[in-house]
């Protein structure tokens, strides 16, 4: 019995509506259709689904991590680091490490990139799920069928994706993650026609491909999941502009949290001082990282900083010109709105949690 299962990234489930993605409506309500309840978590999730081990279990959080031997610290990278292919070159460096788990460099500061790594190394189909079974995974840049890697160097769309997963015949497992909706989710918002436009034209791939499997697989199962939701930005907060300029602590600014790393006392009450200024910022906890499921690692931070539901960290490691400035956004403390979807042809739960997923696969 093959499984198709997808991640459609962002897709929260109050994006899945009878106007806007028909099909997928449709398919929830004819099945099951349950609420996945997100975790305050970034590259962590995808582990969470697969294994049942939430990040604090995992250690695996957040996607780059402090690093005293970074494979970022090539001189190769350095030198085309203002060009436009430095996320290429990046990717280059990991694949020829054996790394399996790609990630781009983004806007880390040239400067920092020695001080700053992936926090995860290899790909997901590394895991007992996988191996055990014959499988065919997509997630860019790497086709992988069973014990073979195939590179593709095109930035496909979620459409190609599908095609190309689906050519192979007779697995066990599909695995692919679809980017469509995060995207256009990041970049428009959640109300504009452009956001609502790419989310029919992402329920038509679905409708084309989930009825192609179906009919060439009649007992195949299908799991339909995303990761988190998304809620509009209300605030920029501009931190990496308030910070001292000298060489006693690191950071590391993303989106909606900022992790700091101290060589005094003193620098760490220097920034704090900056920090209570502004009562959007919160100071991670050790009780919020337990309820939150959050690992308190040093390499994720000495201090974390993180934002309630609406706020955003601009300029930051990941986003610095204002073209690249973000509309939407996750990451944030447990809310409804940024609550996932879970949708199969299989009888699950109609709300379970992000680590009792892996129990229906």
């Amino acid at each position: 019995m093959s499984k198709l299962i997808i991640c459609l990234d962002g897709l929260g489930k109050d994006l899945v509506t009878k106007e806007d993605m028909p099909f997928l409506y449709n398919f929830g309500k004819e099945n099951h259709f349950g609420t996945l309840k997100t975790l305050f978590a970034f590259t962590g999730l995808e582990y969470c689904f697969f294994t049942g081990n939430t990040p604090d279990k995992s250690g695996i959080w957040l996607e780059f991590c402090k690093s005293k031997k970074s494979i970022f610290n090539s001189f190769l990278l350095r030198a085309f680091y203002s060009s436009g292919i430095k996320n290429y070159i990046a990717a280059f460096i990991q694949l020829i490490s054996n790394r399996s788990y790609i990630a781009g460099v983004h806007n880390i500061p040239k400067n920092k990139l020695k001080q700053f790594d992936v926090s995860v190394k290899y790909g997901l189909w590394k895991l007992p799920y996988f191996t055990q079974k014959t499988f065919a995974f997509y997630k860019w840049p790497l086709f992988v069928k069973k014990k073979w890697k195939k590179i593709i160097p095109k930035y496909e769309n979620d459409d190609e994706r599908l095609t190309r997963l689906l050519e192979e015949k007779g697995l066990d497992i599909y695995y692919t993650q679809l980017m469509t909706a995060d995207k256009a989710l990041h970049k428009f918002g959640k109300s504009s026609p452009k956001t609502k436009e790419s989310l029919r034209k992402l329920d038509g791939w679905l409708d084309k491909h989930l009825t192609k499997f179906l009919k060439e697989n009649k007992d195949g199962e299908v799991f339909i999941w995303s990761d988190h939701g998304f809620c509009e930005i209300n605030n920029y907060i501009d931190l990496w502009g308030q910070l001292p300029k000298n060489k006693e602590y690191e950071f590391f600014i993303a989106g909606t949290t900022a992790s700091f790393w101290f060589e005094n006392e003193e620098i760490k009450e220097e920034i704090l001082k900056i920090i209570k200024k502004d009562s959007r910022i919160k100071v991670l906890n050790d009780k919020e990282a337990k309820r939150y499921k959050i690992p308190l690692e040093e390499r994720n931070g000495e201090l974390v900083l993180y934002l309630k539901k609406g706020d955003y960290f601009f300029p930051n490691f990941y986003q610095k010109d204002n073209k690249e400035k973000f509309i939407g956004m996750h990451g944030y403390p447990d809310d409804k709105e940024l609550d996932g979807i879970f949708i199969s042809n299989k009888k699950i739960p109609l709300m379970l949690k992000m680590e009792e997923a892996f129990n229906y696969l």
